[in-house]
This record gives C-alpha cells, structure tokens and sequence, in this order.
C-alpha cells in the first residue's frame, strides 16, 4: 500500500501529476478546498457579506465547488448561498442532473433556483436548434451565450452580487477553441 505524502498515514488513492504528490481521499479534498480559499483570498473574490449564486449543472465540478462554498460560507454569517440551475431544454439531458443538483441544495440547506430557456427566451434549446438550422451554427454557439445570459438573470433576480462558476482549465480552453472556429 502507498502512503499519503501528506498525513503518511492513510492509503494514496491519487497522485498528483506536477507534484508527484501521493494523497489520500480525505487530504485530496482538504487541499482542494485550501485551494479555493487561497484563490478566494489572492484575488479578493467575495466579501464578508455577499450574496453569492453558484451555478449548479448537477455535475461533479460544480457539486464540489458549492460542498466547498457551503463549508466557506458558515465562516461568515453575514453571507449567503444560493445555487442556480439552467435547464436548456434538451430532451433526456437535464433532468437526472437538476434531481441531483436539488438533493445536494436540500442536503445543505441551500435555495436552489432552476431556471429554463423556455421561460426566458420563449423557447428550448432543442426549439432554437430547429429553428435555425439553416445559419450553419452548431448548437454549441447558442447555447454557451444563451446559458450565460440566463444564469446572469437568475442571479440578478436572486440579488446576488457574484456569481462562483466551477469552469476548469479544459473548460476555458473548449470555449476559446469553439470561438476561434466557429466565431
């Protein structure tokens, strides 16, 4: 069995690549979660009294990113949480997500807002791809700019003042090469 570099104690279930560091499950999370910390404080990200929308796909990076906000956030009373949910309106997509994203909300006492291209635009995603398969875009076009703007709605209504998003490196990179080929 290899030992956590960190605690030397428990067994390693992940290693980190530009480190070489072993680290068990429950060191894994806790440096995951300093990292938030330390991002949130270099760049002054939140204040003591913010109310603060997490955008909530029902995934495993924006679940992990509210569990860690969650905790953050009974540091400061003045704060509060509210997670947000976009339903694009695609058929057999959304829906085991958005169950998923409300059980956790639940789980951590957290109001969860579940918003829809339907009520926004007038129409789903699905709706909006047959309408203008002819102008050659992918869905992906709409739907990035159209979920944007939706969770900025939410969130203005909700009387957020920020907005946390989990997008990882892979995420940014997806959307910049998206742009540059399809504009």
């Amino acid at each position: 069995m290899v030992k956590c570099s960190i605690c030397k104690r428990r067994e390693a279930f992940y290693v980190r690549r530009y480190s070489g560091e072993r680290l068990c499950r429950k060191c894994f999370s806790e440096s995951i979660e300093n990292k938030v910390r330390a991002a949130i404080s270099k760049y002054q990200m939140f204040n003591f009294n913010d109310r603060i929308a997490v955008a909530v796909s029902g995934g495993k990076d924006s679940l992990n990113l509210l569990h860690i906000l969650s905790k953050i956030e009974k540091e400061y009373p003045q704060a509060s949480l509210c997670a947000i949910t976009v339903d694009e309106g695609i058929e057999d997509y959304r829906a085991e997500s958005i169950r998923i994203a409300s059980e956790n909300c639940e789980t951590l006492g957290i109001e969860h807002i579940i918003i829809s291209f339907k009520e926004i635009y007038g129409y789903t995603l699905d709706e909006i791809v047959k309408k203008t398969r002819d102008k050659g875009l992918t869905p992906c076009a709409y739907c990035g700019v159209l979920r944007r703007r939706a969770l900025n709605i939410a969130a203005k209504e909700a009387s957020a003042d920020k907005i946390a998003t989990a997008h990882t490196l892979d995420d940014e990179i997806q959307t910049f090469l998206l742009n540059l080929l399809h504009g």
